[in-house]
This record gives structure tokens, sequence and C-alpha cells, in this order.
């Protein structure tokens, strides 16, 4: 059997740890800091009411037309249970994967170079979009890190002769997730209401559990070195995407359309430099390294029937809720047939040019201000995708590059179009950028070195200057690129009085609120803990709860004739652009200096 090229081996010197570690807190604090600051928004809202049910109920059931997948439910869920339902914990769930991305992209340091994955990972910490959507309650930081990760898991399979650590962690935390929540659900069941007897249960599953994975794990170490430990979380990682969100047939398809893609450029373009160590390492990326990788015979057979086997049981497990919920498996294949209608429509109105628009600042409704975010990242890219072509003819940077253009042009045709969706090409556009970077810096030449050098200071200085003014400043600001009908931060001040109202009723959370509002969310996540929160969509008949929110201007002459002499106008609050908010407090528990409803024709 021929034997797979020799990779140069990778040194893990204190300066690389160094750097990992600074870019790695950098990602973390912009991703952690102050969560809370940002309120919901409408969909934070919708995500929330199901893992609201999930939480307290111990129920989900999977619907293809409630957007996504249940993936983000359950992770969220493990974080509610350990720091409590509220904003933080859930967004933390996210953030968690926003700094993981950034983790993951060092490794690819074999492949686009010491500098290139130090470069890409600063992008990635720095990206103002990558940091926005990493503090959002919503699928797509979860979906691209799995993208990543079946990327990477695939380079290492055919670089790598022995798992590393990295994939030996992930592979116990896969098979934990996979096993553990079963066994909690069977302790509870079989436990009842008696609390000692279902901790006993649970302690118990759990031991036989981590015994079988102990087993289960050496059995995979000793297969090959553990090099199908790989495979498995390939597997598992697209199993995984297709169980976040349905646009993964989308990303895996422009992967499947490039890899044919850079071999024929390699084939008929010949010029380029000679190859380097890195070039030659990542020549020994290719199809024909990749079949060598999966051994022979029955060791071939069986590698294949268990990545399939991994994607089967994942796929299930996630989709069934944990075996709860066989339907689920069912719908999952519906969920194609509504995508193609909710995909439709361009929401934005902005056009094949969408995203180009938003990465370079042109048309923004903010006219003082052309912040451009990713426009260095777009330059960097396009710098990256030129030498990786017509430089080094280099067959990852070319994929990589590839796998970001073609996500662009695709979501570009798609009419749909939200922010957060570039993501899922800005995330490559960064990697190839970072190795652009590090094609640049290690230059021989002296004034190519410099420039790089200038460039890359200068950018991360503009990127760190606009993640801050996004997400610290001007989160709720329609002007700004990934700020897509956000609510307004003065609809936690109104969120503030009701719960001001709430202890001055001396109820609590049991005080009531009739929401007469058509146009709500995400204040369902807001009043969790007002269980007599209701949400008529309409004014009531015969309106007596103390507090009351109706819908400014559409609602004003209804409030006036029912509730005139009966309630006081507390004020005028923001919920989105073009929707506000008006919050009434009945007489016997309004302020001095609250308002006669009558104000509202001119308040």
């Amino acid at each position: 059997m021929e034997e797979p090229a020799e990779f140069p081996k990778q040194k893990y010197d204190t300066g690389w740890l160094l750097n990992c570690a600074l870019i790695t807190a950098v990602a973390a604090f912009l991703r952690f800091f102050d969560l809370g600051l940002k309120p919901f928004h409408h969909d934070e809202g919708v995500n929330g009411f199901f893992l609201t049910g999930l939480f307290r109920n111990g129920t989900y059931t999977y619907d293809p037309a409630n957007y996504h997948g249940p993936t983000l439910y359950y992770i969220s869920l493990f974080f509610s249970k350990v720091f409590g339902l509220n904003t933080i914990s859930v967004r933390m769930s996210v953030a968690i994967f926003g700094v993981l991305t950034v983790v993951l992209v060092f490794y690819l340091r074999q492949f686009i170079g010491k500098t290139g994955a130090l470069a890409a990972g600063l992008l990635i910490a720095l990206s103002p979009g990558m940091v926005f959507i990493s503090r959002y309650f919503i699928h797509e930081i979860f979906f691209v890190f799995l993208a990543l990760a079946f990327v990477l898991a695939v380079l290492l399979f055919i670089r790598n002769e022995k798992a590393g650590a990295g994939s030996i962690i992930w592979m116990v935390v896969l098979l934990l997730v996979c096993f553990a929540p079963s066994g909690i659900m069977l302790a509870s069941y079989l436990g009842g209401d008696n609390t000692t007897v279902v901790w006993a249960f649970r302690i118990g599953f759990f031991t036989v559990q981590a015994v079988l994975i102990f087993f289960v794990m050496r059995m995979l170490m000793a297969w090959n070195g553990g090099r199908p430990i790989y495979m498995l979380l390939a597997s598992a990682s697209v199993s995984l995407m297709f169980a976040t969100k349905e646009t993964a047939f989308i990303t895996l398809g422009t992967m499947v359309i490039a890899i044919p893609c850079v071999l024929i450029w390699r084939s008929i373009y010949k010029t380029g430099n000679k190859q380097d160590e890195l070039s030659e390492a990542n020549d020994a990326i290719s199809w024909r390294h990749f079949v060598l990788a999966l051994g022979e015979g029955n060791d071939r057979l069986l590698l294949i029937a268990a990545s399939a086997a991994v994607f089967v049981y994942v796929f299930v497990l996630f989709f069934s809720s944990f075996f709860t919920f066989p339907e689920g498996v069912q719908r999952a294949f519906g969920a194609y047939a509504v995508w193609t209608k909710t995909g439709t429509k361009d929401h934005t109105q902005s056009g094949f040019w969408a995203y180009l628009k938003w990465f370079t600042g042109y048309g923004q409704a903010d006219s003082k201000v052309k912040t451009a975010v990713e426009a260095v990242i777009l330059v960097f890219s396009i710098l990256g995708i030129s030498i990786a072509f017509f430089k080094n003819r280099h067959r990852v940077a070319m994929f990589i590059g590839l796998w970001a253009v073609g996500l662009f042009l695709a979501y570009s045709l798609i009419p749909y179009k939200t922010p957060w969706l570039a993501l899922s090409f800005l995330l490559p556009m960064c990697i190839v950028g970072g190795y652009g970077l590090n094609e640049l810096i290690r230059s021989t030449n002296l004034p190519t070195k410099v420039t790089g050098i200038a460039l890359g200071a200068i950018s991360c200085l503009l990127l760190a200057y606009q993640s801050y003014d996004l997400n610290f400043v001007n989160y709720d600001n329609d002007g700004r690129t990934y700020v897509y009908a956000h609510t307004r931060r003065g609809f936690l001040d109104m969120m503030a009085k009701i719960d001001h109202y709430a202890e001055k009723s001396g109820k609590g959370g049991e005080i009531g609120i009739d929401i007469a509002s058509p146009d709500y969310w995400p204040m369902v996540w807001y009043t969790n803990d007002y269980p007599k929160a209701v949400y008529h969509g309409r004014m009531p008949d015969n309106p007596n709860a103390e507090l009351i929110v109706a819908k400014k201007t559409d609602q004003d002459r209804e409030v006036i004739a029912k509730l005139s002499g009966k309630y006081k106008f507390e004020g005028i609050y923001p919920l989105r652009p073009g929707v506000d908010l008006v919050l009434l407090v009945r007489n016997d528990l309004a302020e001095a200096d609250a308002q006669d409803v009558n104000r509202l024709r001119n308040p």
C-alpha cells in the first residue's frame, strides 16, 4: 500500500501559544462582555419561546415551519440549567462557539501558514459581523462553526496518522451528548417525584455511560492510531449542520463543487512559484491521499459504515428530540419544502448585490457614517484568492476561496437575504484573507513584508473600532450593517417600568399584564416570569389588568375610548423601526406624574 506523504511537523513554540491565547482572549472579551446590553431581536424572542418550553416542560417537538433545527435549543438548555434561564446564559451558549471558531482556525496552521492561521483567527475575532452574531441567540454561529469543523476534520484525517488531543476531546464530548441526555430522562422517568431516587439513577446511568465511553474511545484509539476519529467527527459535523439549519445543503454543495474546480484549475494553469515546504504539504491534500487514508479492504468498509452510522444516529437523535418525538425525523425532510417558500422573497429590498453593499457600506441609511464593515476582510480575501490561484496554486487556499465565492454567489442569487446569512461566506473569507496576509508577511522581499505588516496592523485597528461601534454603541441603529429590524434599546426601559410596577403592586410576578398590541416579539421572552401576562393581539373587551401594553397610533382611539378614566398613560417606548408601544397603568397603581390617556392624541 502506498504511504501518505509526509507533512512537516508543527512546532507549538511559546510565542505561537501566547499569540493564540491573546487572540482567543480578544475574541472572548468581544463576545462575552455585557451580553445583556442589546435587547433580544424578534428571532431571538421566538427561539427563547421554544427554549422556555423545553426548559420548563422538558419537551420540544421539531416543526420545520418554526425557524430552524433543534440543536440550538438543546445546547442552550445545558447553559440554562447551569446558569439559569436568562438572556446572558442563552447568549453564552452561542458566544462560546464564536470563540471556538477562532480556536479551530489555529489548527489550519499546517495548511495556510503560522502567520496565516494567526491572521485568520484575528480577522474572525475582530470581524464586526462575527462578533455581532456571536452575541445573538440564533443558529448561525454554531452552523458556521460546524462547517469549519467538517473541513478541518477532513484535512486532519488526510494529514495526521494519529488522532490529536483536540479530536479526542471532541469525540468524548460527542459521545456524552449522544448518550447522557437519554440517561438523564430515563432516570427522571424511573425516579418519579422522589429526588433522591432520581439522582441515584442519574449517577448510576452516568457511571455506566462513562465506562462505555471509555471502552469505545480505547477501541477507537487502537484502530489505526485513532485516525478514524477524524472521519467520525466530520460525519457528525455534517449531521449537526443539517440539524441546525436547512441551508446545510447549500454550504456542502458549494464545497463539493469547489473540489473539482481546484483540480481543473491546477491541470490547466501550470504557472506558479517553485514549491516550498508549505506548498508541498498542501499538495498532499488530494483525493488520492484521502483514499489512501481510508485504508483498504475491511478497514475501509468499516470506516465508511461507521461514518454513515454516526451521521444517521446524530440526525435521528436531534430531530427525534432524543427519541421522544419520532415524527420529527420525518418532518426534517419537509423542511426543504418550507424553505423553498420562505426563501423566495427579498425582505431587505437590496437586490443581488445586497451583501456587497452591506460589506462596503454602500447605500447605508446613516449617510453621516459609512462604516464599510468587513471591507477590510473583503480586500484581504481577494488578495488571498488571487495569490492562491495565480501564484502558488495552493490547493487548500483555493478550496477555501471557492467556498467563500461560491456561497457569496449562491446567497446573492437567492432572493431571501438577511445580514446573518453572510457569515457562511464571511468565515472562509477571513481564512483565505489570513492566507493572503501570510504570503505578504513571509515574503523575502522587504517592501512586501513591511507592506503586509502595516496593512495587517492598520486593518486590525479599523476592525476593532468597527466592532466596538457596532456591538457596543450602534447595536440597534438600522443604519448599520447587520442591524436588521432590531429591537430598540428603549424597549428595555419599558420592561424596567413593568418590573417597577410589579414590585410596587406587591404582587411581583403575579401582576396582571394585558398585551393588546399585535406586535410584541420579543416581549414574550421578557415576561417569562409573569404567568399572568396575556398576549391578546387586540384590545380586550373589559380590561382590568394592572398594566396594559398597546400599539401607538394604531390603537390610540381604542385606548382612549376604553381606558379613559381607568388607566394612566406611563409613556411611549420603541419596539423596532416603525413600531412604538404604549404602557398604560391602572389608576390605583399609577405614579402621581402619570398622564391622562387622552394625552395620546398629543403626547
